[in-house]
């Protein structure tokens, strides 16, 4: 998982088929503003490479290209997302958000005919958790506004194969199966969307939105509007208890997950 604490945003002029092209970049750093510059420099020089010698992007890890609000450790860190809600990355843990179930014909009969929505999609995760020993033992499951999150103490490697087939089967959305293999974390949405509180939406289009006064006068205004709200309801836990490892308790302090608030 790569994250920045400090980013920059300039343009560079690099040769293209000989005739000079401005490209713009935002580029992040760990050090200081001045080292990102540094970085910027060095990427538009390798971008001006790459197209004169017409070689292949390599594969790569991408950046979480967000403000960071918090370092909790070196593997979970909160960032700012595009519409402003603060967001837990994680390469401790795994988390999925599960807004609907993998459908079977054998859904009609049995005990599964008289669930809700939500219900069937717990019912049936347990049953994968029963016939997919690479997911873990141990589970904690929320509620969502829409759907169920679940907290797995055992990490899987999103970049690998196998956890994409896994994800897949339980009915991950593939565009978040997709960031995460990208990203090689997972993420969790920690404060209500603005727009289920009745408040403008900031756009975010950068990191550096959150280092403007419109974005913190924005923030005072969301946070007063996310006291009395959940983003997760905690429902139960399969295998041993891990609810006082430091980061799910921030996790479920953060979400409200221990308060019957409205979902948000």
């Amino acid at each position: 998982m790569k994250y920045f604490k400090y980013w920059v945003k300039e343009t560079h002029r690099i040769r293209v088929a000989g005739q000079p092209e401005e490209i713009s970049l935002l580029v992040g750093s760990n050090e200081s503003k001045e080292a990102a510059s540094a970085q910027a420099s060095v990427l538009a020089r390798g971008i001006e490479k790459r197209i004169e010698t017409r070689d292949a992007r390599d594969e790569y890890e991408a950046g979480i290209k967000e403000h960071v609000a918090r370092v909790i450790d070196r593997s979970n860190v909160v960032t700012v997302c595009r519409y402003g809600a603060k967001i837990l990355n994680t390469d401790q843990y795994t988390i999925l958000d599960l807004d609907d179930y993998p459908k079977s014909f054998w859904d009609r009969f049995g005990a599964a005919r008289k669930m809700t929505k939500k219900e069937r999609i717990v019912f049936k995760f347990e049953q994968a958790v029963a016939k997919l020993p690479e997911l873990g033992c141990d589970f904690r499951i929320y509620e969502t506004a829409n759907g169920v999150r679940v907290i797995g103490k055992q990490y899987l490697d999103p970049a690998e194969p196998r956890s994409t087939r896994i994800m897949q089967k339980i009915n991950v959305d593939w565009l978040y199966i997709i960031l995460s293999s990208k990203q090689r974390c997972f993420r969790a949405r920690l404060s209500p969307k603005p727009y289920r509180l009745g408040i403008k939406t900031i756009k975010v289009s950068s990191p550096l939105v959150c280092e403007t006064d419109e974005y913190r006068s924005w923030e005072q205004v969301y946070e007063a509007a996310s006291q009395d709200v959940s983003v997760v309801h905690y429902l139960k836990s399969i295998g041993k208890d891990f609810s006082r490892d430091p980061v799910v308790r921030f996790h479920d302090e953060q979400c409200n997950a221990h308060k019957r608030f409205k979902l948000a």
